[in-house]
C-alpha cells in the first residue's frame, strides 16, 4: 500500500491515478462537456449523492430491514431540493423515481450482498509495472466461496468509463489482494443497465497496457494546455 503523505502528482513525488479523476476525465473527453461551473455540482452528481449515502446506509442495516420503503427513506435524507439543476420539477421527480426503482432492483434478489466485504472503502497501490500508483473507492465488494465480486453503480452512460473502471479494477485487485475479482458488474442507476465481466474475461497483462496508454495520455493532457483532444476509445 502507498502512504497517504507520498501521493502526489508534482516534481520528486509519486504520480497516482485515482478512480474519480479519471472517470471524470474520459467522460469530458469522450462527451459534449457542459458549460456549467466546473466547481459547481450538476443534477448528476447531486443525483449520485443521494444514492452512494442511500448504498452505504442499506448495507448497515440487517437484511430483514432491506425495503423499498427503507430505500427512499435513506435517498430522501440527502436527496438535492436543487431542483433548478434539472431541466424541470417534471424531470427532477422522473429522476428520483427511476434512480430508486432501478437502485431497488441492484440490491435485492439475485443481486443483494448480505454483508460486504468492503463498503465505499478507499486505498492505494503502487504498481511497479507502471511506475505510478492506483488509488481506487471500492464501493461494494461481496465475498464469495474462493473470490469476491465488485458492484459499483454509475449515472452516466458511458461505455469508456466502464471499461476503464474494469480495466483498473482488474489491475489493482491483482496488486492489492493477489487475485483477480470472480466478477465485475456495474449499474446505471438512471436506466436500470448492466454491465458484467467475468473472470474468464479478465486478462492483467490487457489491463496493465490499457493502463499504461491512458495514463500516458491523462498525464500528458493535463499538463499541456496545447493536448485537449478527445479521448477516442
Amino acid at each position: 500500500m502507498i502512504n497517504e503523505n507520498e501521493v502526489g502528482t508534482g516534481m520528486g513525488t509519486m504520480q497516482v491515478l485515482t478512480d474519480y479523476q479519471l472517470e471524470r476525465w474520459i467522460r469530458d473527453h469522450t462527451q459534449v462537456i457542459s458549460k456549467r461551473r466546473q466547481d459547481e455540482p450538476d443534477w448528476k452528481q447531486l443525483t449520485q449523492y443521494a444514492a452512494y449515502h442511500a448504498i452505504n446506509e442499506w448495507y448497515s442495516l440487517p437484511p430483514k430491514s432491506r425495503t423499498f420503503l427503507t430505500l427512499t427513506s435513506l435517498f430522501e435524507r440527502r436527496w438535492t431540493n436543487k431542483f433548478r439543476k434539472f431541466d424541470s420539477l417534471g424531470f427532477y421527480m422522473d429522476v428520483k423515481r427511476s434512480v430508486l426503482m432501478h437502485l431497488y432492483k441492484a440490491l435485492t434478489g439475485e443481486n443483494s450482498v448480505e454483508c460486504p466485504l468492503m463498503l465505499f472503502e478507499s486505498s492505494n497501490v503502487w504498481v511497479e509495472e507502471l511506475n505510478l500508483g492506483l488509488s481506487m473507492i471500492m464501493q461494494v465488494m461481496e465475498p464469495t466461496k474462493d473470490s469476491f465480486v465488485i458492484h459499483k453503480y454509475m449515472m452516466e452512460e458511458n461505455e469508456a468509463a466502464v471499461q476503464m473502471f474494469f480495466h483498473m479494477t482488474v489491475v489493482y485487485c491483482y496488486k492489492a489482494f493477489g487475485k483477480m475479482p470472480e466478477r465485475m458488474q456495474v449499474w446505471n442507476m438512471m436506466n436500470g443497465k448492466q454491465y458484467r465481466v467475468t473472470l474468464e474475461d479478465m486478462d492483467v497483462s490487457s489491463s496493465m497496457d490499457y493502463l499504461k496508454l491512458v495514463s500516458e495520455v491523462y498525464m500528458q493532457n493535463d499538463n499541456c494546455p496545447c493536448c485537449s483532444g478527445r479521448l477516442v476509445m
